[in-house]
């Protein structure tokens, strides 16, 4: 009886231990992925200070390029929204089939779907490129040119130091 006893609570033990440190893992995940997107605004919100400062847009520009803001978001989150929920489907048919390669048969379709939603959120993040240049005057253009330049000189260099 007592070897039953201590079997158990071994047992139920490592089960205990083996949920704490995946608690752990999640827990780390999701706060590195929070600190990520903190990141992410921060660098979207420096781009934008620096497009304001050194465009000197007109009040007309800003209007219209909020408003373009505004279409763009609308659509992206959209997509975004089906890309989200595309991924996780094709996370739970991994994890719910004992075959991977039955997985890879009906996750197929989901996957060819979820290309064709990453092409269309390009094609949007194209577009809505266009559009801003569009609103800028050929002084502004030049200056955009450089402040792009300078962004993705500083975006690489902080690459090459964090990957070292």
């Amino acid at each position: 009886m007592k070897k039953i006893l201590t079997i158990i609570t071994i047992i139920f033990t490592v089960n205990l231990c083996a949920f704490a440190q995946n608690t752990t893992i999640n827990f780390q995940n999701n706060q590195f992925e929070k600190q990520k997107r903190i990141e992410c605004h921060k660098q979207k919100r420096d781009f934008d200070l620096m497009l304001e400062t050194r465009l000197n847009l007109t009040a007309e520009q800003k209007k219209q390029i909020d408003e373009n803001r505004l279409e763009y978001r609308k659509e992206m989150q959209k997509t975004v929204k089906k890309m989200e929920y595309l991924s996780k489907k094709i996370k739970r048919i991994y994890e719910t089939k004992t075959s991977k390669i039955q997985a890879n048969v009906e996750s197929t379709p989901l996957k060819l779907e979820l290309v064709l939603l990453k092409q269309k959120a390009d094609k949007i993040r194209i577009e809505n490129r266009k559009k801003f240049e569009s609103i800028l005057n050929d002084a502004q253009k030049a200056e955009f040119e450089k402040i792009k330049q300078e962004f993705h000189n500083k975006k690489r260099m902080k690459n090459n130091t964090s990957s070292k």
